[in-house]
Order: structure tokens, then sequence, then C-alpha cells
């Protein structure tokens, strides 16, 4: 099935054996959604030459990048590389290249390795680089480790934090399920002494799991109990244990303070996930509406999910 839903894709790749991974995943969302490709192969610019020899310098680096990522991609592609796969080369810092990209170009969405290797080179892609770029990125990403959806998208676990609004991840939950025909598996954490049915989690998962369900997309809930525990932490082991193709998680797009749990908590799935994470690290929320081509009904449900399942 083919939808317009995610028109252009930029892959960063190392060329390095990492980079196969976030590349299949590519190819997988390529042939899903019918689209455009980009990978981007980003090479260390040298320091300490005078400006002068500067644009000559890029020129070659360019260059020879370029040779370096057609082989690869001919590679991949028995040595003819389609239409709708662009290959880019760029000179300069990895991260800081990558975002500017993000910010201003117009790609629906970007898929990443989380490894901490980068093509031998001194700069290396570690946990606080792939956050920096998650956290300020304008659109979704999929970061990747030593697992892509090779098989398909069946079941996507979405832990919920209690403490955050979730019609980001309600209508991402919704629409995800419908493209996939995906079960949608809501993991919260209750760590309080209080009866379940009487729970902030318990009462905002069941709206959640109401609101998808209406929307003809499948979806189940499992409260994990354990006074006194970390939340995050209980969310961590409860996804470990919980069967699922891709995580669905939020980012830090309304969160006024770094450092805190709830930002945390997606650094520490990026740490310690070897599924696929699909982030929403939107700043905007009205790009949501407008990357997914939400009709006026689903718009009405983004509103009614903010008035009344989230002033609590």
């Amino acid at each position: 099935m083919k939808t317009n839903r995610f028109n252009r894709i930029l892959v960063p790749v190392s060329l390095a054996v990492e980079s196969t991974t976030a590349f299949k995943q590519a190819l997988y969302f390529r042939k899903k959604f019918g689209a455009e490709v980009t990978l981007l192969h980003v090479v260390q610019k040298m320091g300490g030459l005078s400006n002068v020899f500067q644009p000559s310098l890029k020129n070659s680096l360019q260059g020879r990048g370029m040779v370096r990522l057609i082989r690869f991609a001919k590679m991949h592609f028995r040595g003819r590389i389609p239409d709708d796969v662009n290959l880019r080369v760029e000179v300069g810092n990895h991260v800081q290249t990558i975002k500017s990209i993000i910010d201003s170009e117009p790609f629906d969405l970007v898929i990443l390795n989380r490894s901490n290797r980068i093509d031998g080179l001194s700069e290396r892609y570690n946990s606080n680089s792939v956050n920096q770029i998650i956290r300020e990125s304008r659109c979704p990403i999929i970061s990747v480790n030593d697992r892509w959806t090779g098989s398909g998208i069946r079941s996507i676990l979405v832990p919920v934090d209690i403490s955050r609004q979730s019609r980001d991840l309600v209508n991402w939950s919704i629409k995800l399920g419908t493209v996939f025909n995906a079960k949608i598996k809501l993991l919260a954490a209750l760590t309080v002494n209080i009866e379940l049915k009487r729970s902030l989690a318990y009462k905002k998962t069941m709206i959640m799991k109401h609101l998808i369900e209406r929307e003809g997309v499948k979806c189940s809930v499992d409260i994990v109990e354990k006074e006194n525990h970390a939340r995050n932490d209980v969310l961590i082991e409860g996804a470990r244990k919980t069967s699922a193709d891709i995580l669905l998680v939020q980012g830090a797009q309304e969160l006024m303070f770094s450092n805190s749990p709830s930002e945390k908590l997606l650094s520490d799935f990026l740490q310690s996930s070897s599924r696929p994470i699909f982030s929403l690290a939107i700043k905007d929320e009205g790009l949501v509406s407008s990357l997914l081509m939400m009709n006026s009904k689903q718009v009405e449900l983004s509103e009614r999910i903010s008035n009344r399942a989230f002033k609590w």
C-alpha cells in the first residue's frame, strides 16, 4: 500500500557495517510508502589548513566521499541505483550537519543508526549525539541498533509517561496502527500505593485505548505495578518483557527542562533497546497534522484528547 505520509526520507550513513541496518530499514519504508530516499554521507572536515585551500579541499573530500557512497549503494542494489534513491555528500561536523539539514529541508522522516562507530573517524555517534539530534529534530526519527523491521510491523509498543500530554502519542498510534494494520500495546507504570482503577496510569491509558480502538485500531493495555520503584526503570523493564516490532516513544517537543525524568526516559530507551524506536521529536504540534494530512475528524479527536484526558 502506498501513501503520501512519508514522501521524503533522510538516511545518514557512515558506509561502515553499522550503516546497513538503517539502510535496510529505509528501504522497507521506501517500499511501503513509495518514498524518495536520500542517503547522506558526512565527511569529517580536516582542520589546520589555510582558508585559501578550503574550497578545493572540500571538493576533494566530497568527490572521494561520493565515490565511496556510490560503491556502497551499488553493492546493495546489485549495481544499479534506483531513480528514487538520491546520494548526497557533505563535509563538516556529523551531528551539526545532520541537524542543519533536518531543520532546513522538508524531510518527513529520518532514519539513523544508534551504534557508536562512525566509519573509523575521530568523531563518534554516542548516546548524547543521538539524543541531541532527536531532541532538536523537526520531524520524526526512527533510530535502529542491530534490528530492523524486515518482517513487517505487526505490533507497536507505546510506553506512556503519565506526567506528559499524550495527544501526539495517540494520533501517531492511530496513524501507524492503521497504516501497518498493527496492534498498539500501551505500557504504563504504577509505582505508588493506590488501587489500580483509581490510579492516573489506569484512567489515562483506558481513555487512550478507547480513542485508539474507536478509530479501528486494535489496542491493549499493560500496567506494571511496582511500588516505590522509579517509573522509568519500571517502563524499561516492562518493555524488555513485551514483544513488539517497534517502539513509539515521545520526544522532548514540549519539555521545558532538560535532564528531566521524561527526557531521560527517551535516552534510556535509546541506550537499552535493541528494537527500532520511532521518536516523536516534533517541536511544532501543527506539523503532526500537516505531515499526516489529518482530516477534520482527527483534528477534532486531538482536541477531545487534550480537553478530556490530559487536564488531570
